[in-house]
């Protein structure tokens, strides 16, 4: 029996692949977990705090995944290995970038409300 872990998703993903994981260990359609965040983030607002910590905390998918998925070892969707590495790397980046834009954001939303 196969264990089953929770990663963020590398194939279905639109900012960082947290709802496309929780789908996939759940077994059900990422469109789901993601109309459910936005409806709960529209009316309570705390999603977007916990998906931006699952965002930092939450490992990403590894590769060897694609064998489960039913790719062939080389049949994987990428062209190469190194551009493989080199696209996950640049996504790593980006995804810090606006994590950290996200960041600075919230503080000064923050300190708005502080300084009321």
């Amino acid at each position: 029996m196969m264990e089953r872990r929770l990663y963020r998703s590398q194939q279905d993903k639109r900012l960082f692949g947290i709802c496309g994981g929780i789908s996939r260990f759940l077994g059900i359609d990422s469109t789901l977990v993601r109309v459910g965040v936005v409806i709960l983030t529209v009316c309570t607002g705390v999603p977007i705090l916990i998906y931006l910590l699952l965002a930092m905390i939450m490992p990403k998918e590894p590769s060897w995944s694609y064998a489960v998925d039913g790719f062939d070892a080389y049949e994987r969707p990428y062209p190469s290995r190194e551009r493989m590495n080199d696209l996950d790397a640049e996504i790593d980046r980006l995804e810090k970038r606006a994590l950290v834009q996200e960041v600075q954001r919230l503080r000064a939303e923050l300190g708005k409300y502080k300084n009321i």
